[in-house]
């Protein structure tokens, strides 16, 4: 607001810069320095300005802990062919082969892959081919991790283990038990942290990515 100069405006701004300041005066201390019977009353002139805000979220890290982001290679000629009403055209990047299950971020194997029919092997001509595409695109999915998952990501192979053998004989998408597959479970290795959107190559955010997915999920359902 704009209007006259008085001390108490002056007393007020500098209040607020004291509060808002890369080390930052807490309320407490604002309200012993300024001289007032309660913190109610240093409230009125301490404002908490955009910045800090976005800063405080920032080191709240909240995103960083709790999400992962996961390759999604989508691949546009299935899609623009009309044939993804039957044929894979989405394919999670597990580092050791791609799983092509539509709701992969809700499959409880997601980390340690049983290797069910929706698993392609790196080693397979199909994968190979879809790797050398070049109407191919390339995003990251982000997925929050389960307590079991965070604890693998961070203690190594003890916490894997016992995520393997929490996941035994939890059925897989296609049906079958890992136990039942007889397949060595292998643990995701293209996991990572979440990434900043100034780290997505083509400006993309995060949740942008996701909408774009399920639009064009949305759009393959109904034939487009």
């Amino acid at each position: 607001m704009r209007g006259n100069i008085t001390s108490h405006r002056a007393r007020s701004t500098i209040a607020s810069h004291l509060y808002n300041a890369r080390e930052p005066m807490t309320l407490f201390e604002l309200q012993e320095w300024l001289g007032h019977a309660t913190p109610a009353a240093t409230q009125h002139y301490a404002k908490i300005t955009p910045l800090k805000v976005a800063r405080s979220y920032a080191d709240a890290g909240y995103f960083a802990r709790n999400l992962r982001a996961i390759e999604v290679l989508l691949d546009q000629d299935v899609v623009r062919s009309g044939r993804a009403a039957t044929e894979p055209w989405k394919f999670y990047d597990l580092g050791h082969g791609c799983c092509t299950y539509d709701f992969f971020e809700q499959c409880q194997h997601r980390m340690t892959c049983a290797k069910c029919d929706f698993y392609m092997p790196k080693e397979s001509t199909a994968a190979l081919l879809l790797e050398g595409k070049t109407h191919l695109l390339r995003l990251l999915q982000e997925i929050p991790p389960g307590e079991a998952e965070q604890a693998a990501v961070e203690d190594g192979v003890a916490a894997y283990e016992n995520l393997l053998s929490k996941l035994a004989d939890v059925p897989t998408p296609a049906g079958p038990t890992p136990r039942q597959i007889g397949a060595e479970l292998v643990q995701i290795t293209s996991l990572r942290p979440a990434l900043p959107v100034s780290d997505f190559h083509d400006g993309r955010s995060p949740g942008s990515v996701i909408i774009l997915l399920r639009s064009m999920a949305v759009a393959i359902a109904g034939g487009v």
